[in-house]
């Protein structure tokens, strides 16, 4: 699986770190934005400045995700090509951008009651968003399909799935808050190369485990 997510990424590598890193930088971006230019005493301003620079990250995942998912479908599983443009016009965003709320909302639920079921909520939810690209699903549907799916290899999709993406905001939380525009630029460097190439390795493992675990609740249903 690694291996086949690792080909997906060879055979598109140029367009993939490009995009990555573009989604990446923007985000952050938007972020050290509202931090140097809102100003945090004027709560209504404060939290419409964090929600800005939440729909920009959001939007930006929604994409890579499903830009990602595409580059592996075409590498991998025989899928047309598609070009940027059309890979933005043919995303089902709404039904992804819940989905993206949902997994947030329930995974802090999770973390407030204890840390473990907030990393089982995650777990369990890892692989809705490539379920609906890949199998056109609702959002409800999606969730049910996820937690099916990743139930039966739950250790697995721990490894390759939680575990990194917990690692990835380790080490976004100890990046220096930058003060100047040096620190600003270099932060941007930072996170926008960094975490770009982080996000993509994540997001190609995430689309390729999908794939498989679907293949693998075929068979299982193909048996009885």
């Amino acid at each position: 699986m690694l291996a086949a997510a690792a080909r997906s990424g060879r055979r598109h590598l140029r367009l993939i770190v490009v995009v990555a890193v573009v989604v990446s930088t923007v985000a952050a971006l938007a972020e050290i934005l509202v931090d140097a230019l809102i100003d945090r005493a004027d709560v209504a301003v404060s939290a419409a400045g964090d929600l800005s620079a939440t729909a920009v990250s959001i939007l930006g995942t929604v994409f890579l995700s499903g830009f990602l998912c595409r580059m592996v479908g075409e590498a991998e599983h025989g899928q047309e090509p598609a070009t940027v443009p059309e890979v933005i016009r043919q995303l089902p965003w709404w039904r992804l951008i819940r989905a993206d709320i949902l997994v947030v909302v329930i995974t802090i639920i999770g973390v407030l009651l204890l840390i473990i079921p907030g990393g089982v909520a995650f777990t369990l939810l890892a692989v809705i968003g490539p379920v609906i690209e890949i199998e056109d699903r609702k959002v409800f549907a999606a969730l049910r399909r996820s937690v099916r799916l990743t139930r039966q290899r739950f250790w697995t999709v721990a490894l390759l799935a939680t575990l990194p993406v917990f690692v990835a905001s380790v080490i976004e939380s100890i990046i220096p808050h930058p003060d100047d525009v040096p620190e600003i630029l270099e932060v941007l460097a930072i996170r926008g190369i960094g975490e770009g190439l982080i996000e993509a390795a994540i997001g190609l493992i995430l689309v390729e485990l999908c794939y498989r675990l679907i293949a693998l609740d075929r068979s299982r249903e193909a048996e009885k």
